[in-house]
């Protein structure tokens, strides 16, 4: 009578399950750090891109507009103000509305109304509103893209209505670090001014050329 052998049952210690999960976690780690990196980058990209579109329609702007009371140039040296001074001239929406104004074309064609409640995201550069009748282009974040004029053009406006002594609609001097405009991001963080290259300022996106030690 030949006996049968018991075979042991060959499985897993539990060692070996714990060091398949610490590797299994370890590579979702750097899969979820890769995808972070990735993200971050397209919506630098993206918001470079926006920017870039932003001041070739502000140019435009600048080189077409008869600077009335219907499409004035509008000073502005940073700050939400300014984000919503960027919107008026390039939706052309000078009454709040957040529509195009009657009779006007606007400048940058490509801008589209996204509120963060929204729950489809339409194509396009993006504006949402910031308070009463005011509006802002965002960036890749949801946070308003700023302006500045710089030494620009005469014409530009001091405030609406105001003249100078022979009046004519005097220069404005901005603040800007280009010799035209700057239009700016904060970057993910939110952080900076765009007037130097401070850390806070490492993560700007702009049309603005800072010069590096």
């Amino acid at each position: 009578m030949k006996l049968l052998h018991n075979r042991q049952a060959k499985g897993f210690t539990l060692i070996e399950i714990l060091v398949v999960i610490a590797i299994m976690a370890s590579l979702g780690a750097i899969a979820w750090v890769a995808y972070g990196a990735i993200d971050k980058k397209k919506q630098n990209n993206l918001t470079q891109q926006n920017i870039n579109a932003l001041a070739t329609c502000l140019n435009s702007y600048f080189n077409n507009t008869t600077n009335t009371d219907k499409t004035p140039i509008l000073w502005a040296d940073g700050g939400v103000e300014s984000a919503n001074a960027l919107y008026q001239m390039l939706n052309c929406d000078f009454d709040g509305d957040g529509k195009t104004d009657k009779g006007l074309t606007p400048f940058c064609k490509e801008l589209v109304r996204y509120e963060p409640e929204d729950e489809s995201k339409p194509e396009g550069i993006h504006y949402r509103s910031i308070g009463n009748r005011k509006f802002a282009i965002i960036d890749a974040w949801g946070n308003p893209i700023c302006y500045r004029l710089g030494y620009a053009k005469t014409g530009a406006k001091l405030k609406p209505g105001k003249k100078s002594r022979n009046n004519e609609k005097e220069t404005v001097k901005g603040k800007g670090i280009n010799s035209d405009f700057d239009i700016y991001s904060l970057g993910e963080d939110g952080l900076g001014d765009g007037r130097t290259n401070k850390d806070e300022n490492e993560d700007n996106i702009s049309n603005i050329k800072f010069l590096t030690k």
